[in-house]
């Protein structure tokens, strides 16, 4: 018999087109927040949505991506270009900045050499000093800064040799420095301007005047306009890179971002043409949109999953520092209780497949799902067998008190906190809600779980502050649960929505 009961579809569609019938009047506000820039034709204008909070930009002065509070995704990785890029699904790294790298054999030295005649948009050049400077700094600074540690523990100093080589030591071999430093998915070290940047304190230094042309750059985009309402980016004249043949000016002229009203206000604006691009939604409001404007599609067309496959996928992660997770038969409990499948179908609509190990199945990264295939035999990160679970508590001195609750000896309850910031961006929030519902639905397995969402968009997350949690993100203090969600795209999850009180 199938521990797994019915499933039951929300009745959402109706909701979702009444919804945007009532956000066909919210219209956004660009057309008249930038009225005061030169004129771009319409088709020459990217508008889309992305991030923010309450609908406003609370970063839109931040422009160091060093900087607390900053966020890389809201503008600054247009703005700083990298050293090289890895495509995860060609498994290849594509230099940049950089033209040519080698490592000494013992791996403690790293010879880079940057391309010739790069230019910062304010007429400076760019070479082996921007990025000696970066790294020796992120060295001093440490754990004030993102990234700072990391370089801190490998690097002794980098020296740039002459205006288009940079020798880096290290304190400890260190084989994938480089690709540390190279942006994969939207992650890698921000090479910084040393003429600009040196003297100025990292952790507050914004980086913004737009008087001086500030933030200047060497790639194609530059900031003429950002406040809480929008944050604009206009094609510059010429690129360094465009007239070297790596790749071609972009045809768009005008980048215009604003920030998440809501997912009504936005399916309506790219239903009524007035975005191009938007954030994630739900995975039922896709068809309507579809229906209305039979041009918007998605990474998949108008088909499920709407997106790819996301290098993040959505995971519960639990402090493993702190009892009872510290446990890992308690850690396999948790994982018993959670029916993937019934998440999958009740709270993405099927867009979404398991993943048996905390990561995506991207090409490259297959021969580390194969070298375990005999652990994933033995040991099914995915299976959901609450007898299981309720087996492994009951050995670990668990009891259930007279409501139902798995409690210690103490008499003290197996809670935890799910606690998340939006998976599908924020303002676009993963229904966490509805997925616990559906673990609601399939059985009462006695542990009380709460949503909480402390972390606003542009804030420090705060770690370790509760003795037990369960994160919808991987944190570098946590362990994920066994088998994870890999999301169809950013675009699939829907919103989040306080859970008080439900039973996993």
């Amino acid at each position: 018999m199938s521990d797994r009961p019915p499933i039951l579809h929300p009745g959402r569609r109706d909701l979702i087109k009444a919804g945007l019938a009532a956000g066909a009047t919210a219209l956004l506000p660009w057309d008249r927040a930038h009225a005061e820039l030169p004129q771009i034709a319409r088709e020459r204008t990217m508008i889309l949505v992305w991030g923010g909070r309450e609908g406003r930009w609370v970063d839109w002065d931040l422009w160091n991506p060093y900087s607390i509070g900053s966020n890389h995704q809201n503008g600054p990785n247009l703005i700083y270009e990298p050293l090289a890029y890895y495509s995860a699904f060609a498994d290849k790294i594509h230099t940049w900045l950089a033209e040519s790298y080698v490592f000494e054999p013992d791996f403690k030295r790293l010879t880079i050499k940057t391309r010739s005649g790069i230019a910062w948009s304010d007429g400076e050049p760019f070479g082996a000093e921007d990025v000696a400077y970066t790294l020796n700094t992120l060295r001093d600074l440490g754990p004030k800064v993102r990234w700072g540690v990391d370089v801190q523990q490998a690097v002794e100093k980098a020296v740039a040799s002459d205006g288009n080589t940079v020798v880096i030591d290290f304190k400890i071999p260190a084989p994938r420095f480089f690709f540390f430093m190279t942006y994969k998915y939207d992650i890698g070290v921000y090479i910084v301007p040393k003429h600009i940047f040196e003297g100025q304190d990292w952790t507050t230094f914004k980086h913004f005047d737009l008087g001086k042309n500030w933030p200047i750059t060497t790639g194609p985009w530059q900031v003429v306009e950002a406040s809480p309402q929008q944050k604009v980016f206009d094609r510059r004249t010429a690129w360094w890179a465009a007239d070297r043949k790596l790749a071609p000016l972009p045809t768009v002229e005008r980048n215009i971002w604003l920030p998440f009203a809501g997912e009504q206000q936005a399916a309506q604006a790219l239903i009524t043409n007035q975005l191009d691009a938007g954030t994630g939604m739900q995975p039922a409001t896709f068809p309507t949109v579809f229906r209305q404007n039979p041009k918007v599609i998605t990474h998949t067309g108008q088909a499920s999953p709407y997106g790819y496959m996301d290098w993040w996928p959505i995971s519960l992660y639990v402090n493993n520092e702190r009892p009872p997770f510290n446990d890992k038969d308690v850690r396999w409990a948790l994982s018993y209780y959670i029916d993937r499948q019934q998440l999958i179908e009740v709270g993405y609509l099927g867009a979404c497949t398991a993943s048996k190990l905390p990561l995506p199945p991207y090409p490259p990264l297959l021969p580390y799902f194969d070298t375990v295939k005999d652990l994933l035999a033995k040991y099914d990160t995915n299976e959901f067998a609450p007898k299981k679970g309720d087996g492994l508590l009951a050995a670990k001195g668990f009891k259930k008190d007279g409501e139902g609750f798995w409690a210690d000896a103490q008499g003290k309850r197996l809670n935890v906190n799910i606690i998340g910031f939006g998976a599908g961006g924020v303002g676009n929030r993963t229904d966490i809600g509805r997925n616990a519902e559906a673990s609601r639905r399939r059985g009462k397995h006695g542990i009380t779980a709460r949503f909480r969402q402390p972390f606003p968009e542009g804030g420090v997350r705060r770690r370790n502050l509760w003795p037990w949690r369960l994160d919808q993100r991987a944190l570098c203090d946590h362990a994920p649960l066994p088998g994870r969600l890999d999301r169809g795209s950013r675009c699939a999850p829907g919103q989040f929505r306080a859970l008080e009180e439900r039973r996993i």
